[in-house]
């Protein structure tokens, strides 16, 4: 694989968003489907008292709302879900509809929203530890690990055989590479919960992170047996096959994961990064317009997307792709200049625009131009190609000026024979 791609590689590393990041993504846990009113939410001791049975139906209206979605395999629809839990709150301040209600808002993003929910449903019920979780979740999210991480223990003090909240103090320990700690909470977690997919996952990980492969790969299995239509499980294993030197065992994987969920990014980044390195140029039209549609501001699937146009002979449609890399990308990603280089180097063979380009790389790349990258090659030749049309330019007008003296010379020289134009005329013949 040529440097190039291999640079493009590492971008797409971080084109799938969470969940192709080193530990789990922060996500909501929700309370237990089907837990109705006045009943125990996900564990949650709820206070006794006959609910009405229109907010029983409702309740129950909007669990079985997710759990429809999900076995659809189509992406959750938040706001519908938002307005089926308002609709319970309207009839009854539940508890447990508003620890829901923040597990849609979070989910849209609007995490202030979602911390007033919680607090609320933690506040009407302290038992429900989940709202203690989620608002470390939140905490995470905004970059206040150590907040977080005190939000966990206090859970732990609290609720000593919670799983959620061991799983996320071992995510925590797991990014900042504390793997020891790691996997003592991911066991710990399991050993409340067994089917604690979270814990899982995070076994997997450190376990790769040590360079154990095949435990690794024992340890994704069973998780997937325990869970197969969680797609996350599959993609884990696909990394896993990959490390282990089987890569296409790990595209059947990636597959899988999609075949489980369409929308899951890090499955389709897995398989574009795979499609690069084999420069298979349909695949990676077809994975990176993927994840545009999930994310038309991806810098690096937008590029690699122009790269495979290129190779697919629409140059014009490349040089397009590339200025929305560029304008995506802000300045920081110089990949843009050198691909954009090649292209009128190698396909419209104008070699002053494609100096200009490998120039800003140079520029912006700074150390990296100079050792991963074969700009410098290419600028060599660039400039030799220019030198090259320079001389032959010159050497063109030369010959057109040694021609135009040769002409002026001759039309001199004609000028003075006989019978040449501008000579006195012959005098008459005798009559």
């Amino acid at each position: 694989m040529s440097p190039r791609a291999a640079t493009l590689c590492l971008l797409l590393a971080g084109c799938a968003g969470a969940g192709g990041a080193a530990h789990p993504a922060a996500s909501p846990a929700r309370p237990a489907a089907g837990s109705p009113p006045g009943g125990a939410a996900g564990g949650a001791a709820a206070e006794p008292g006959p609910p009405s049975p229109r907010t029983q139906r409702l309740f129950a209206e909007a669990v079985q709302a997710e759990e429809d979605q999900k076995k659809a395999k189509v992406p959750t629809d938040w706001p519908l879900l938002e307005r089926r839990w308002r609709a319970v709150l309207e009839e009854v301040d539940l508890p447990e509809a508003r620890y829901n209600l923040g597990v849609t808002l979070e989910a849209q993003g609007r995490l202030g929203e979602a911390r007033a929910e919680y607090e609320k449903a933690r506040a009407a019920r302290p038992s429900l530890r989940q709202a203690s979780v989620n608002l470390g979740v939140l905490q995470e999210k905004e970059g206040d690990p150590r907040g977080a991480q005190a939000a966990y223990a206090a859970v732990l003090r609290d609720f000593p055989d919670e799983a959620r909240a061991r799983e996320r103090l071992a995510a925590l320990y797991l990014s900042t590479g504390q793997l020891d700690e790691a996997w003592r909470f991911a066991r710990e977690a399991l050993l409340q919960d067994p089917r604690a997919m979270g814990a899982y996952k995070i076994l997997v990980r450190v376990a790769m992170e040590r360079k154990n492969l095949d435990l690794a790969h024992l340890v994704a299995l069973r998780a997937q047996k325990l869970d197969p239509a969680d797609p996350e499980l599959p993609w884990l294993m696909g990394q896993v096959l990959e490390g282990q030197g089987d890569g296409a065992g790990a595209e059947v994987q990636w597959r899988k994961a999609l075949s489980l969920q369409e929308g899951f990014l890090p499955a389709r980044a897995s398989l574009l990064q795979a499609a690069l390195r084999k420069q298979a140029w349909g695949a990676v039209v077809e994975h990176s317009e993927a994840l545009l549609r999930a994310d038309p501001r991806n810098a690096p699937a937008e590029l690699v997307h122009g790269i495979a146009l290129r190779h697919q002979e629409r140059p014009d449609e490349a040089l397009a792709a590339y200025a929305r890399a560029e304008q995506a990308g802000g300045g920081k990603l110089p990949e843009v200049h050198l691909a954009r280089g090649i292209l009128y180097l190698r396909v419209k063979n104008e070699c002053a625009p494609a100096l200009e380009e490998f120039r800003a790389y140079a520029r912006e790349a700074g150390p990296v131009a100079t050792t991963s990258s074969p700009v410098l090659k290419l600028e060599r030749e660039c400039e030799q190609a220019l030198e090259e049309s320079r001389r032959a330019a010159e050497a063109a007008r030369e010959m057109q000026a040694e021609a135009a003296r040769k002409a002026e010379a001759a039309k001199q020289a004609g000028g003075e024979a006989p019978g040449a134009a501008g000579s006195p005329p012959a005098p008459a013949p005798p009559r």
